[in-house]
């Protein structure tokens, strides 16, 4: 009685942590396990010589990124002994947060960032407006998929599905919905039992934004018929630790970093899945600033953010990796085995997201009560 007492105050903190973008260092995951053919490695595009050598004599990146240092870390250490001489100085901030320190920063003729590293849609088609990003064409552009590239100069660092995350002693796993429609079909008999982050959440209008890019108006039925039925949360940090309480029994729209931490007697508690028509994947996007001092040196970073190496190292860090030839647990052919490409729902950068923001906010809000 004691263990499983313990159990989901663990996963709590566990999960919380997850929520918050940490790794948990495991390389395993529960469920869903999927094998998949992961392709061939394309041939290595470093920059140029001179870039390189430039980059060596500035010496430093300063990065601003929403990922937390334990989930750089690994990347980082990947970097910096693949590039001795250039060291990668990490700040961790929140996305409206970051783009606003740059714009404060340049105003003042200070010291801002080389990189910014976020998967605010809305923030970033707001910065490109401003003038904030280099329109530096990197050398792996030729191998990257079209989705890749979310504007000038700013390039997918990694493709993060959202997912469902169940309590399975609340709901046992052959009751589990394996699509959003069957979850909202489900919806009366769970009241008051599924949980979300509100909207104001960049992981939620993310993957929310770019569910109703593929599913209009049945989406908005979707949404609207889970929406009567849901709570919604802050953040992901209380969402998962009611959960992991019973609290709720099934999550939807979390953000994937959680995978890596349902292992072991975690997982003995919790399940996640892929929902079959509800796993958006949202781009964290990175690009090198136009205000960079040290702007060689960054796009090294970036260079190799994008190349084979940096993609695997991403891993390790608990991304999703994308490019071909990257075996990854976590990584996008293991997501598209499950779901089939034709569910794949990439999110992007469309300009349009910014206008329609208000909208969608207001629809979500009044769907599930707010």
């Amino acid at each position: 009685m004691k263990r499983i007492a313990l159990v989901p105050l663990s996963l709590a903190a566990a999960l919380a942590l997850a929520a918050c973008g940490s790794n948990a260092g495991s390389t395993s995951s529960a469920d869903p396990t999927a094998s998949a053919d992961v392709g061939q490695a394309s041939a290595v595009t470093p920059v140029d010589a001179s870039t390189l050598a430039a980059a060596r004599k500035e010496g430093e990146v300063l990065l601003y990124t929403n990922s937390e240092e334990q989930q750089m870390t690994p990347v980082i250490k990947a970097f910096e002994a693949a590039n001795p001489g250039i060291r990668v100085r990490s700040l961790t901030l929140g996305n409206q947060e970051m783009f606003q320190r740059y714009q404060t920063e340049v105003a003042s003729g200070g010291s801002t960032a080389d990189v910014v590293m976020s998967s605010d849609a809305v923030g970033w088609l707001l910065f490109m407006r401003s003038g904030g990003v280099l329109n530096y064409r990197d050398p792996n552009s030729p191998n990257l998929p079209d989705y890749a590239l979310l504007g000038p100069g700013v390039y997918a660092f990694s493709e993060d599905p959202v997912i469902a995350v169940f309590n399975k002693a609340v709901l046992p796993e052959d009751k589990q919905p394996t699509t959003m429609a069957d979850l909202a079909k489900m919806a009366p008999q769970l009241d008051g039992k599924i949980g979300a982050t509100a909207i104001s959440n960049v992981i939620q209008f993310g993957a929310t934004s770019a569910y109703l890019q593929k599913y209009g108006d049945t989406g908005w039925k979707t949404l609207e018929q889970i929406g009567a039925h849901a709570g919604l949360e802050s953040d992901n940090g209380p969402l998962v630790t009611k959960l992991a309480q019973g609290q709720y029994a099934a999550a939807f729209f979390v953000s994937g970093t959680v995978r890596a931490f349902i292992v072991d007697d975690v997982a003995k508690v919790v399940n996640y899945r892929y929902l079959k028509d509800g796993t958006p994947l949202l781009p964290r996007a990175a690009a090198v600033t136009s205000a960079a001092k040290h702007p060689n040196a960054a796009k090294v970073w970036l260079n190799w953010l994008l190349s084979v190496p940096g993609q695997e190292a991403a891993c390790t860090g608990g991304f999703t990796p994308y490019r071909d030839g990257v075996k990854c647990d976590f990584g996008l052919p293991q997501v598209k085995a499950i779901v089939g490409d034709q569910n794949l729902i990439i999110g992007t950068f469309d300009a349009k997201l910014a206008t329609e923001q208000p909208q969608i906010v207001a629809r979500f809000n009044k769907a599930f009560g707010r």
